[in-house]
């Protein structure tokens, strides 16, 4: 015994026990991943260990004969010992190849492949208000780097949050929502250090495709989304679309401090409060300043902007001119976001009047991210303003199909019947808005209006005594303006001469008030001529309230100064002055 072990350590036969194991691990690893990355037969991995178990006999007689001490030459049993295992080997690898089926060996994947996700927003379990952004923003990112891959279809944003406080299994939710697969997790942070615990669940058995917890430190945030995103390729076998995705989840900055930044801004700029609005703002330019090259902080930027002037929260040439810059760099330095054109399409269309340069971006837009409802329900709301309501609808209900219970096209689908004069699939549509997002007020209000219109006037106001309890009974110039129509429909003449009053009181305190308010309290109340100076103004100064000067002309609201007004002659010539698109018959 003590001979063969002097000799053993003579021939160094332990280099070999130490070495073809590392090297069989390095071998196995390389396996796994061509066949993960290139859909190879799972197979091929367990046959190379058969081979490598198989082999270990041949690397150690090699080592015994021609270690450092051992002989050189070769002999006939060294060789005949060679070919017996190389036999062996193959006849095992053989064996095995022709009596298991590819698909018991597929690695951790399922018998079909998954081809729809779901990404849930990250659970918030020490209810932290300063990771909450966190929670959504990343899952938010994950869903817009899954949407631009062909090879997997998303569940859309709205639907994944709105099952936010859904307990049930991954498999319920994944039936719910009509998915294959479900990613969820929770995000904590915990000192200076971002942990995810995260897992990947074939939503058809239950299964787990992969799971692990992530710990990064808060100035690697951006890594730790990454380093998701290749989970859920490796997991999905997702061929990704374009070389250059892989930025795509971090909207193409390195900068991990600007894309924290960027996603608490664009967290808070889709509050209803103007308070988040503006600290979202300040965040949004704080990333922006800190990687001036990171295009999305600018999209988000001139969009909320934007809908800030378009909903009369606040209005200044100030704003106007940042919302104009913002959206052309956006769309400078990220060429291939969607959004950023869609805002683009909207200066061109509220503040500049350039019909078809909108018309043209919001077709870019589409054509960038064809599967986000975004640029559909933005250019159904130009479509319907401009009275084209056939094309408008068509684009809006495209979106909802793609989001069936996102806000914003719920109201572009509502608003489009609503123009073309169908009051009840109008009522309908706002009722799905409202039903959906009932902390919305404005779906209340609107809701109310197409109700009114439909003759139900006594929902109708069952509505508005909802917004007047949400807001305590205080309310902007343009929703008052819209109660005050939704009042006047349905002959409440108390309630509308006290929205009226309120509309008036503003105006006194304000000086200047908002024109679109004003013109419809004036056409409202018979006084066309100081409805005609107030379009005149607007389109002196370039209002933004210019782009909505067609819808005054129409029938669909049942009030006769609406009817007076679209027949003066000078209501006509002003439109005419603005080139809208031609209207389809």
């Amino acid at each position: 015994m003590k001979n063969i072990l002097a000799e053993l350590k003579e021939r160094k036969i332990w280099r070999t026990l130490i070495a073809y194991p590392s090297v069989s691990f390095v071998l196995l690893q390389a396996v796994e991943f061509f066949i993960n990355n290139y859909d190879l037969d799972a197979r091929y991995l367990s046959a190379t260990f058969i081979a490598c178990i198989a082999f270990l006999p041949v690397a150690l007689i090699w080592n015994w004969y021609h270690g450092e001490t051992g002989h050189q030459d070769f002999r006939k049993a060294e060789i005949g010992a060679y070919g017996l295992f190389t036999l062996a080997a193959i006849s095992l690898v053989a064996w095995f190849w022709l009596s298991t089926d590819r698909a018991a060996q597929s690695l951790a994947s399922p018998a079909a492949p998954v081809r729809s996700i779901a990404v849930m927003p990250f659970l918030n379990p020490g209810e932290d208000a300063e990771v909450q952004y966190l929670c959504d923003g990343i899952a938010e990112s994950l869903i817009n780097w899954l949407s631009a891959q062909d090879s997997v279809k998303v569940s859309s944003k709205s639907a994944s949050f709105h099952a936010r406080e859904d307990t049930g299994s991954a498999m319920e939710i994944g039936e719910r929502l009509g998915v294959d697969s479900v990613l969820q997790g929770k995000l904590e942070r915990v000192g200076e250090q971002i942990v995810i615990s995260a897992s990947l669940v074939d939503a058809r058995d239950g299964s787990q495709i992969w799971g692990e917890r992530l710990m990064r430190p808060d100035s690697e945030l951006l890594y730790l989304e990454r380093n998701i995103v290749d989970a859920i390729t490796a997991g999905l076998k997702i061929k990704v679309t374009h070389p250059e995705s892989k930025l795509a989840a971090s909207g193409g900055t390195d900068n991990p401090e600007a894309y924290e930044k960027y996603l608490r801004g664009h967290f808070l700029i889709q509050a209803t409060e103007a308070g988040s609005i503006d600290e979202g703002l300040e965040e949004l330019r704080a990333a922006i300043r800190l990687d001036p090259t990171f295009g999305l902080p600018y999209a988000d930027i001139a969009d909320a902007l934007v809908q800030k002037i378009y909903y009369a929260i606040e209005r200044s040439p100030e704003l106007v001119g940042e919302a104009k810059t913002a959206a052309m760099s956006a769309v400078a330095l990220a060429p291939e976001s969607a959004e950023a054109r869609a805002a683009l399409a909207e200066i061109y269309a509220y503040f500049d009047f350039d019909w078809t340069a909108a018309e043209q971006t919001f077709d870019e837009a589409i054509a960038l991210k064809p599967n986000s409802p975004v640029p559909y329900h933005r250019y159904s709301d130009f479509l319907w303003l401009t009275l084209r309501t056939t094309r408008a609808l068509e684009m809006a209900k495209k979106a909802v199909e793609l989001d069936p219970i996102d806000s914003s096209s719920l109201h572009a689908v509502g608003l489009s019947y609503l123009i073309a004069g169908e009051y009840d699939a109008s009522a309908k549509a706002f009722g799905e808005w409202n039903r959906f997002h009932p902390q919305s007020t404005w779906s209340y209000v609107k809701y109310a209006v197409a109700l009114s219109l439909n003759g139900q006037c006594d929902i109708a106001m069952e509505r508005l005594a909802t917004v007047r309890q949400m807001t305590k009974d205080e309310a902007s110039m343009l929703r008052e303006s819209w109660m005050a129509l939704s009042y006047y429909i349905c002959n409440e003449q108390a309630l509308y001469a006290r929205s009226r009053e309120r509309l008036e009181a503003n105006l006194a305190e304000d000086g200047v008030g908002d024109p679109m308010a004003l013109i419809w309290l004036r056409i409202m109340d018979g006084d066309i001529d100081s409805g005609i100076d107030i379009l005149q103004q607007a389109v002196q100064t370039r209002s933004d309230f210019v782009p909505f000067m067609k819808l005054l002309g129409l029938d669909i609201w049942g009030i006769e100064g609406f009817k007076t007004i679209g027949r003066d002659p000078r209501y006509i010539e002003l439109v005419n002055s603005l080139n809208f698109p031609a209207v389809e018959n």
